[in-house]
């Protein structure tokens, strides 16, 4: 009996250990099920009820098999047991509590220097406002160049958005899928390599080489390209902007340097129609036109068409001016007498820079003007996320807001200022023929406003403190006119369009004016490029830390203790 008993016991001993082992290997192994699934299914529940029964089963008879404890050695072992048992217990809780946190607190942090793995604020904007579902279908082989980028960044806008659902589909190996979706989409062929939105009827296919900026080095504008797409398949209706024409405006069908093509097709991209617009034919602006753009005028508008465009503003109309100096006195546009009903002051001068620091030729004069973080406007949405981008302007006259008036509805603010050093140069039949000089007599001495807003004052602040629900309201706050006047139209040609920050001072005027602040420009996100230079001193101390280092680290500390038990 005592022999058949210690053999009991003595299975029990050899195989115990084992058993606890491969209950935590099936607790933990149900979490990392859980986490590849993303859900809690019967293949992750099922090991860890296993598991967890298995470890708190043999704790228990293991307690019970040493007689609670009855002897030292019974104790100690049985302390063992119970050790194991709780912290298994403990560990699987843990796992439970992280998995549930990471399920619905999902975080993650983008370290890279050009934030080429988050979402700008604009298109967070754009996803909080979404009210319909939108399914997005990418068909990639996954060896496609930037497929995992592309992926990437649409898990953040399902991330950011209830209504965002991503589809992935091999085409290669899901053919049936892809004839199912282009059955859907009734097409007879669908394209691959393309991502596809869907919202209610409409789609829209967004092609791989439309996410790739096609000059070297490659920029990665899947971020502009998507959100555009989103967009596109979600609003109803498509905003309009009417470009003048007839009076020497650039024109947003001519693709030279001096046109305005490229910002003009960034509009459309934008789920903006574009047209142009003959007032002395049409004699009345559309009705169906949002934002009124006016671009470089060369020659004097008619009072009947200065009528039109002022009977515009006065029923809420909004417009952007981007003017140009005038090439004589004598022969001006006919906007400054308008705009100045808006607060708004239009000079006849040219404004220099004259700190630039050229090799050989020392401090030179330019027109050319770089604006940075120090010269945009504070706590104004059209630059606030224009800090870490420069715009160039080349050629501006200043264009500057009036003294406060309160008989006047209308408050003007400046949006842009040239940097320190600059002024309104008013001599103008010399420019060209002499460096220019400060006179301060005549000049405008800097800093020199470029840009200016323009909008119905806010209601005052006794208003406010006795109504403030009507402060809040949207529809309660003053309706009127919005203008936004630059002194400059080269900064939206297209030889100047490709810098960042110059489209998405364009795009941000428009998008203020026709009142869809979440809907801006989204910059090309640069590849974040980095060369690590290692010189042979540091070559040989990485070789000797990962070669020698760190494996003698184990012996190190192995001998130390084995010495310390040996005593």
């Amino acid at each position: 009996m005592n022999t058949l008993n210690e053999r009991k016991n003595d299975w029990f001993d050899r195989f115990g250990g084992y058993i606890t082992l491969a209950g935590i290997i099936a607790v933990v192994a149900g979490f990392g099920v859980s986490r590849i699934l993303n859900s809690w299914a019967l293949a992750s529940i099922l090991p860890i009820g296993i598991g967890g029964g298995i470890i708190i089963g043999f704790s228990i008879a293991t307690a019970v098999r040493n007689k609670w404890f009855s002897s030292e050695a019974s104790k100690r072992k049985a302390l063992v047991g119970t050790n194991v048992a709780i912290m298994s217990i403990f560990a699987a809780g843990i796992f439970a509590i992280v998995g549930f946190l990471n399920n619905r607190h999902y975080e993650r942090f983008d370290l890279t220097k050009t934030g080429k793995y988050s979402l700008s604020q604009k298109t967070k904007n754009v996803l909080k406002n979404l009210d319909k579902p939108v399914v997005i279908t990418t068909l990639f082989n996954p060896g496609e160049m930037f497929y995992e980028q592309i992926v990437d960044i649409l898990k953040e806008y399902a991330y950011h958005s209830d209504k965002i659902k991503v589809e992935s589909i091999d085409p290669l190996r899901n053919r049936t899928r892809v004839e199912e979706l282009a059955k859907r989409l009734n097409l007879d062929n669908l394209q691959l390599n393309t991502v596809v939105f869907e919202c209610d009827e409409h789609s829209k296919h967004v092609l791989q080489n439309e996410v790739i900026e096609k000059q070297y080095p490659f920029k990665f504008k899947g971020e502009e390209a998507f959100t555009e797409a989103v967009l596109n398949v979600t609003q109803e209706k498509q905003a309009a902007i009417y470009f003048v024409a007839g009076h020497g405006e650039r024109q947003f069908e001519d693709y030279d340097r001096s046109g305005i093509s490229g910002i003009a097709n960034a509009m459309k991209r934008d789920n903006y129609r574009v047209a142009p617009l003959d007032i002395l034919t049409t004699k009345k602006i559309p009705d169906d036109c949002d934002v009124l753009v006016v671009a470089g005028p060369t020659k004097a508008y008619l009072t009947e068409e200065l009528n039109i465009i002022r009977n515009y503003l006065e029923n809420k109309g909004k417009a952007l001016l981007m003017l140009e100096p005038a090439v004589s006195p004598n022969n001006p546009t006919g906007f400054k007498t308008l705009l100045a009903e808006y607060g708004i002051i239009v000079r006849d001068d040219v404004v220099v820079y004259n700190k630039v620091n050229l090799p050989l030729f020392g401090i030179q004069t330019v027109a050319e003007i770089y604006v940075g973080k120090d010269e945009y406007a504070e706590d104004n949405v059209i630059t606030d996320d224009l800090k870490n981008v420069n715009t160039i302007l080349f050629g501006a006259c200043s264009v500057d807001s009036a003294p406060p008036n309160d008989q006047m509805p209308y408050q003007a603010a400046v949006l842009i200022r040239a940097p320190d050093g600059s002024w309104g140069e008013t001599d103008l039949a010399n420019l060209r023929q002499k460096k220019p000089e400060l006179n301060v007599d005549i000049d405008l001495q800097g800093p020199v406003a470029l840009a200016v807003t323009s909008q119905v004052k806010e209601l005052p602040k006794a208003v406010t403190q006795s109504h403030p629900d009507m402060a809040k309201d949207p529809k309660a706050k003053p309706q009127g006119a919005r203008l936004v006047v630059y002194g400059d139209v080269n900064f939206a040609t297209n030889e100047y369009i490709e810098n960042p920050g110059n489209a998405d001072l364009f795009r941000n005027s428009v998008n203020w004016l026709a009142k869809k602040e979440t809907q801006l420009g989204i910059s090309a996100k640069p590849p974040d490029f980095r060369k690590a230079t290692i010189n042979p001193i540091q070559m040989k101390v990485i070789f000797w830390v990962s070669i020698a280092g760190i494996p003698v680290i184990p012996v190190v500390v192995g001998s130390i203790v084995w010495w310390k038990r040996r005593r």
